[in-house]
């Protein structure tokens, strides 16, 4: 405890207030002189606080001259000797007022509360005027709860007596001896650490000259140094640049923009790697790195000033040793517009005069679309950084940074990692995850691969837990401590949280596995944390996908009767890619499909999604009558800025950022407006497309399919000749007729639509009319999917083909294909049953029968 654990408020009070006592010729500085002291000169809230309660200077001299609670001034005439007893004892409790409030400094509210709890003149002086002790102690209690210090902010006390030399020996020895022999200490000149009598007083070691860096900031190096941070590969470049900027006299502020998870924050604890081994030029030696947290910076500061207060400190300890410490600032775009109100300057004002005058040096990180939006608006903030563009790795890079990477994961999740997880996590997260980027993307499909693999553990982590608890509870003590602006107690805190969080490091250490025994991750544990991630299924052509791909146009054909050229077009197109032999930067396929009404178009595309994706909602369908004008295309990719619906984005763009292994079927395509197919040339070309915000959706994992009515009147003409004139030998004529014509219309297809978006195509294909036997077919699937629905409200139907037969003949219609059999169906046989279970509910059984050339229940 010292003459500086005082406000300026404070001792100026004990100064002015000795100078009258000598002037006086009174032989003591009296608890009450002080009072009227402070009374004389008050500002601010203690000022506010005594016009609420009426007490004014006059009021406070008359009872004092008239000796009512105390002796009168005219008795107190004598040789100066000092305080009085009753004033010591009020300054010291004042200490611990302030030591109550986590304070570094006592000030003038904490004098003022210890007068009402250590002395009854006071008390008895706020009863003789009529006042309510609790009510003013109340309303000094709050005012010290702002954190509000003389120092700072006058504490109450005014200014007006500029000539007051806070150096003054008198007072500067009275409090000295007041501190040593009350409460037996040391003289510790320049010590500000908040003092509590509570605690045992010893000898300090040497404090740190950066309290407030100590707590808002991180120490990379310190964190370098104990191990903390992997070697970082594949940076060397950007690291080199990192440290020219920063050598370089004049504007000595690097910027790493970049897309999220490239590694910007990587490369800046590579520097702090590269200072502690020494790996950097001399003007670099010895350097602290420290991470700025600005969200620790700006928490707590309600009131104007505050937070202006602590990021000038922030300056004024980042500079007091030229070049020693390198803040690095991670989102440095929020540093605009941080802590700024009205009336007062942003984190990036305050920043922009040290950076340029080389006061300090400032690492920032922040993404394109940032520093885009937010730096390069602000041309003076702009140019006291240089730009270093951070792209994303390559594959062989990233796979490179993941090996190094992978012991780390190793030890914390007690496991083995396959280099064939690692080399797959690349690869799968490039093909896969097309909206995040390299390394970081494949380093969490590692990570929770190792996580969901080491759940299998069971430990005992009753140690841990309780550590954990001590933790929580240490963090509310922090916040306290940051918002009474006690930054010293809430640095020693905050280390106190660090020596819990070793410990649990160390308890942790005794669940280790030896290698040997250790389970290992392997791809198919990353293939499965992807499908769990995305809803994609996974295929590296093992067994059970070869046989999958083999199967699937004998699966597709069960459900999509007399379309087997169709079918097998589109499974061929597939397996290319599948086989990784297919264009990786374009659609898995793109299809126009041509023909008469009714034949499978549109089922064979809900087919593909069910057994293709194993998703019957993997159908992403865009009726393209909705985009005939030339304003059709904002509701695709999304509205321009400033119009309505811009926040939503596109109809097509959100669906395939959220389901992007679909399949996407444009219904109608020709009557789209001819921008709507400048869009799709970049889909089927690119297999990526922009929206509003300017964000790339990918569409390399979607299956494209395109249905036209085109040449509709002569393929129901020809389809029409093969139900009615075609038997026999006619029919393979009807057919080769059939085929001209479809030769005729892909051929004019550029009649219709540009040359450029035909041949983007993959493969433009013409279903078939169904005939009688595929009629037939199809009666008898839809009557097997009418059974399975029936199943299960535990009811049999029975029929045999003589039923099959007449619907098949009742509904055949080769210009309107199979659409009749299902209304069919609905109205003549579905109805009958319903009426038949809600009649009498214990049925059981139906049994279709042909009764007089109609259909009946039974």
């Amino acid at each position: 405890m010292s003459y500086n654990n005082f406000s300026d408020g404070y001792k100026k009070v004990l100064i002015n207030a000795e100078n009258n006592i000598k002037q006086m010729g009174l032989k003591e500085l009296s608890l009450e002189d002080v009072f009227l002291e402070i009374i004389k000169n008050s500002t601010g809230g203690i000022k506010e606080i005594f016009a609420l309660y009426g007490i004014n200077e006059k009021l406070a001299i008359e009872i004092i001259n008239k000796g009512v609670f105390n002796e009168a001034p005219s008795i107190r005439k004598g040789v100066y000797s000092g305080m009085s007893s009753r004033l010591k004892n009020v300054i010291l409790g004042s200490v611990k007022v302030a030591a109550s409030f986590s304070k570094e400094k006592a000030s003038l509210e904490d004098f003022l509360l210890s007068m009402i709890k250590n002395d009854s003149w006071f008390t008895s002086f706020l009863d003789y005027i009529g006042i309510v002790t609790t009510d003013i102690d109340t309303n000094l209690t709050d005012l010290n709860k702002l954190g509000t210090i003389d120092g700072l902010k006058n504490g109450g006390y005014g200014t007006s007596n500029t000539n007051v030399n806070l150096a003054d020996d008198s007072i500067d020895k009275l409090l000295g001896a007041l501190t040593q022999n009350l409460l037996g200490e040391e003289n510790l000149e320049g010590d500000t650490t908040p003092f509590d009598l509570n605690k045992e007083q010893t000898n300090k070691k040497e404090e740190s000259t950066t309290p407030a860096l100590d707590f808002f900031s991180n120490d990379l190096t310190k964190e370098a140094r104990d191990g903390k941070f992997d070697v970082i590969l594949g940076r060397d470049k950007e690291i080199e640049r990192l440290i020219a900027i920063l050598n370089r006299k004049t504007k000595n502020n690097p910027a790493l923009v970049g897309e999220p998870g490239v590694g910007k924050t990587a490369i800046v604890e590579g520097l702090a790697l590269k200072i502690i081994e020494g790996k950097v030029p001399f003007s670099m030696k010895d350097k602290r790195v420290l991470s700025l947290d600005m969200s620790s910076l700006i928490a707590g500061t309600k009131y104007r000033g505050e937070f202006e207060s602590r990021i000038k400190q922030v300056i004024e300890e980042a500079s007091k040793v030229e070049n020693e410490i390198i803040l690095f600032i991670d989102e440095i775009h929020t540093i605009i517009g941080a802590g700024g109100g009205e009336g007062t300057l942003d984190a990036s004002n305050i920043l922009k005069p040290a950076m340029g005058r080389g006061k300090i040096r400032v690492i920032g990180a922040t993404t394109n679309n940032e520093y885009q939006k937010y730096i390069e608006k602000d041309s003076a903030l702009e140019r006291r950084f240089q730009k270093i563009v951070v792209n994303e790795p390559s594959r062989e890079i990233a796979t490179q940074i993941i090996d190094g990477l992978k012991e780390s994961f190793e030890n914390y999740h007690n496991l083995n990692i396959d280099f064939d997880a690692v080399k797959g996590a690349v690869d799968l997260s490039m093909r896969y995850v097309t909206d995040k980027y390299l390394p970081d993307k494949a380093i969490d499909l590692i990570d929770e691969a190792c996580s969901i693999k080491s759940m299998k553990y069971n430990f005992d982590e009753t140690e841990t837990k309780k550590l954990r608890e001590k933790i929580a509870s240490l963090q509310k003590n922090i916040e306290q401590a940051v918002i009474a602006q006690s930054y010293k107690k809430a640095y020693k805190l905050k280390e106190d949280q660090a020596e819990l969080e070793a410990k649990i490091i160390e308890a942790k250490k005794k669940f280790t596995i030896p290698k040997e025994k250790r389970l290992s991750v392997t791809l198919d544990d990353v293939q499965k944390v992807l499908h769990i991630a995305t809803g994609i299924p996974i295929s590296n052509l093992n067994k059970h996908e070869i046989d999958k791909l083999k199967n699937l146009p004998k699966d597709i054909k069960k459900s999509i009767i007399g379309q087997d050229e169709a079918c097998e077009n589109i499974v061929k197109s597939i397996m290319r890619s599948k086989a990784g032999i297919g264009n990786p930067n374009r659609p898995l396929g793109s299809f126009l499909f041509l023909g008469p009404t009714g034949v499978g178009k549109t089922e064979l595309v809900k087919v593909l999604a069910k057994e293709f994706y194993d998703d019957k909602d993997a159908l992403i369908k865009i009726d393209m009558s909705e985009y005939s004008d030339k304003t059709a295309v904002n509701k695709l990719i999304g509205s321009n800025a400033g119009y309505v619906g811009y926040e939503e984005g596109g109809m097509l763009t959100e669906k395939v950022r959220k389901k992007p292994y679909s399949v996407i079927l444009f219904d109608e395509i020709e009557k789209g407006d001819f921008e709507v197919y400048n869009i799709l040339l970049q889909i089927l070309e690119d297999g990526t497309l922009t929206d509003n915000k300017g964000r790339q959706v990918n569409f390399k994992n979607t299956i494209i399919i395109m249905t036209s009515n085109i040449g509709q009147e002569e393929f129901m003409e020809k389809a029409h000749r093969i139900g009615f004139d075609a038997s026999g030998e006619q029919e393979d004529s009807v057919m080769a007729d059939y085929e001209k014509a479809s030769t005729k219309i892909k051929e004019n297809l550029t009649d219709y639509f540009s040359p450029e978006f035909v041949n983007r195509i993959d493969k433009v294909i013409v279903f078939k009319p169904l005939d009688k036997g595929n009629i037939k077919k199809i009666v008898k699937l839809q009557i097997a999917n009418l059974e399975a629905r029936l199943e299960n409200v535990g009811v049999t139907i029975a029929y045999d083909t003589k039923v099959l037969n007449f619907i098949a003949k009742f509904v055949y219609n080769p210009q309107f294909g199979a659409r009749e059999i299902r209304r069919f169906i609905t109205d003549q046989v579905e109805d009958q049953i319903a009426e038949k279970i809600i009649m009498n509910p214990k049925t059981t059984s139906v049994t279709l029968e042909i009764v007089k050339n109609e259909l009946k229940v039974k």
